[in-house]
């Protein structure tokens, strides 16, 4: 099996944890997924086809990977099976800014 790199470097695991006030160690596996997840998420929202390393050291993907962690971390449980939390609107807005950045036309045009 093949160890893939992991997406974020341990100063900037650190940042999210502190971000989202996370002062344990045990859930950093599940971090991990979430931020992969995340990150995938956002990056093809931004553009599709597009993978997470093209955007992670932009500023404002990495606020909004923070964010979308976040609440995906803190909204697991009872309702994480029958209930999908939207993407915040700071987030969407960032999307957009990076959208726009990119060049992709919005598909309502």
């Amino acid at each position: 099996m093949v160890e893939e790199k992991p997406l974020l470097p341990s100063e900037k695991l650190e940042t999210l944890k502190n971000y989202c006030k996370i002062d344990q160690d045990f859930d950093d596996e599940l971090l991990k997924a979430l931020v992969n997840a995340s990150a995938l998420e956002l990056a093809r929202a931004i553009k599709s086809e597009s993978r997470p390393t093209e955007f992670i050291n932009e500023p404002r993907f990495f606020i909004a990977l923070m964010k979308q962690v976040k609440e995906d971390y803190y909204l697991r449980g009872i309702t994480a099976d029958s209930y999908r939390p939207i993407l915040a609107n700071s987030v969407i807005c960032i999307i957009n800014q990076l959208r726009a950045e990119q060049g992709v036309e919005d598909a309502d045009n």
